[in-house]
């Protein structure tokens, strides 16, 4: 019961699914929904009870039991209402985990993605919108019983005691449901406004914070704070105005399902008073004329239907905002698709790339690329900016199409798949990317392997040895505590600690000083004999000990050779060296 369904949900795109994976849960619901619905007579009835025997004089004693009988029936009531609101909200938290795990399943399969949307935005769109789903459901599901089955007991043990007047005290309710529910659009639009300000106001929060620095180097701090301002003016505005319209309608429709009262107030007092007769009392459980018992009983329930009836506009606010949100999220929701458990390719230990080509919106990169390498090998390649270094290194994740050849380990790498990809390839991308945790957890990923040997082969011990903590340093956000080599390091650990058969490290080495380089290369040299290591560099100085190099000239073309051969036969490569040997800048 408590699993979490992600994996059963065989239509996500349909919300009904969702009850419909969860069916145990459901009916669980739906048992004690009717016992606790049910039970909320008991109060009225038991008030009435208790009102007709103290007018009757009945004993002390009879007057007791009657009480005590009372209480046991209000806890059980009770019981029931802990039961069911227990189960609804197992219900929600489970649909809201599911949804969520399918959505970001689903976006990590999706090839490309809408790059519209800032950060802030999008994760506001993301979390709201998931929580405003389920909590449309929940709310539902909840009120399915709360309301609706409520409302029509009540409405039934109102019709015993009189048709007529049932009726006449009935206008206003269903008057306030109508109002509650012509209200629902303004409210969900306020509301949707609100939502939107509060999107651009997170967005403009993660702005500030992530270029604070830089808006005061060049003194535009003052004029984002001023803007930043206009936004949080603008949300708390819109947020008001969704909070008031939301307020207000509770308690404006509870006045107007109130006046219910007036019929009964002129009505059922003459009832009472003429001992008339009930439309339908049930035998041996209700008198069978309007007493002040009777009275009591029907007031409190009409009351009681009232007061639900207010809640109405919050029920329809949910729901309408929650449908709004299903349509935003609805797109990206598809079955879940697990990822098949990576699978290693070894036919061979070579890559064999011949004729390649590589050609990105009209505009060609790199052409007639031919290269043999092998395990146990390191292949270095440079060139200028906007070569299509980093270009290259997406193809070998099928992120960029290609023409010509390119076998890896005996295979076509436009054969492979996911899995493949997964237990043969592993990318240090050019970005760092750093977890707000540990720097164990930074590498290991929760993997249980000590990380010390992996720090070592990167040249981290001594900065370890400045860290009171060691492994259990935090290195704040995105790694904001470290160094950009520390960063760059810890990122290398982490590729080196999940080792495959090919390794891509994208520019490994910018932030990181010669001598510190040359011992990282020495390691690698050591340690990966069982890999194919691309190393991707604008920095030359460690090309030297590498077995081949690949150089990306936009104008020649791609030329390959060892580091000494270079110098000789290829005049960009001759000058990028001789630049970084002098001291010069850089070429990128």
């Amino acid at each position: 019961m408590g699993q979490t369904p992600f994996k059963k949900v065989k239509k996500p795109e349909r919300l009904l699914s969702y009850w419909a994976a969860q069916w145990p849960l459901c009916l669980l619901i739906t048992i004690t929904g009717f016992l606790y619905n049910f039970g909320m007579l008991v109060s009225p009835y038991f008030e009435g009870r208790i009102v007709d025997s103290i007018e009757a004089q009945q004993p002390f004693n009879d007057v007791l039991i009657l009480l005590a009988i009372f209480i046991g029936s209000i806890l059980a009531v009770l019981l029931a209402r802990i039961a069911k609101r227990y189960t609804v909200r197992r219900f929600a938290n489970n649909t809201s985990v599911t949804m969520r795990l399918i959505l970001e399943n689903n976006l990590l399969h999706k090839k490309s993605q809408d790059g519209n949307d800032s950060t802030g935005t999008t994760l506001s769109k993301m979390i709201s919108d998931v929580d405003a789903t389920v909590e449309g459901m929940r709310k539902l599901t909840t009120e399915i019983f709360d309301t609706v089955i409520m409302f029509i007991f009540y409405i039934a043990y109102l019709f015993l005691f009189d048709v007529t007047m049932t009726l006449y005290v009935l206008i206003p309710v269903f008057v306030a449901v109508l109002v509650a529910f012509i209200m629902r659009k303004a409210i969900f639009s306020a509301s949707s406004q609100a939502r939107k300000a509060n999107g651009k106001l997170t967005s403009a929060t993660y702005d500030l914070f992530d270029n604070a620095i830089t808006y005061r180097i060049y003194g535009r701090d003052q004029d984002h704070l001023k803007e930043y301002d206009g936004l949080l003016g603008e949300y708390e505005k819109k947020n008001v105005k969704a909070s008031a319209l939301t307020d207000m309608m509770i308690p404006l429709a509870n006045i107007i399902a109130l006046v219910g009262l007036v019929p009964l107030f002129i009505l059922g007092p003459s009832k009472v008073a003429s001992s008339a007769p009930l439309s339908a009392p049930i035998p041996g459980i209700m008198n069978a004329n309007w007493t002040l018992g009777a009275f009591t009983s029907y007031l409190t329930t009409f009351v009681l239907m009232a007061s639900k009836a207010s809640k109405t506009a919050k029920l329809f606010g949910s729901i309408e905002k929650g449908l709004a949100s299903w349509k935003r999220i609805k797109p990206l929701i598809k079955p879940y698709a697990p990822y098949e458990t990576p699978v290693t390719v070894a036919k061979d230990d070579e890559l064999v790339i011949k004729d390649f080509s590589l050609t990105i919106d009209g505009k060609t990169l790199i052409s007639h690329l031919n290269l043999t390498a092998k395990r146990g090998q390191i292949i270095g390649i440079t060139g200028p900016i906007a070569s299509g270094k980093s270009a290259f290194t997406k193809v070998f994740s099928k992120a960029l199409p290609y023409e010509g050849s390119v076998s890896l380990f005996g295979k076509e790498l436009s054969d492979y798949s996911p899995s493949e990809l997964a237990g043969t390839t592993i990318t240090m991308p050019h970005k760092n990317e750093l977890f707000t945790d540990t720097i164990e957890h930074n590498i290991s990923l929760g993997g249980s392997e000590p990380v010390a040997p992996y720090l070592e082969r990167v040249s981290f011990t001594e900065d370890l040895a400045t860290m009171p903590l060691k492994e259990q340093t935090l290195v704040g956000n995105e790694g904001i505590k470290l160094s950009g080599g520390q960063q760059e390091r810890l990122c290398l650990a982490r590729t080196l600690y999940e080792r495959k058969p090919l390794l891509i490290l994208d520019d490994p080495f910018a932030s990181v000083d010669p001598k510190t380089e040359a011992e990282i290369v020495t390691h690698l040299r050591e340690d990966c004999g069982d890999s194919l290591v691309l190393l991707v560099s604008h920095r030359l100085s460690s090309f030297a000990g590498l077995d081949q190099v690949i150089v990306l000239d936009p104008e020649k073309g791609p030329e390959v050779g060892s580091h000494e051969s270079l110098l000789k036969s290829s005049p960009l490569y001759h000058s990028l060296y001789l630049l970084q040997q002098s001291g010069g800048s850089s070429h990128e």
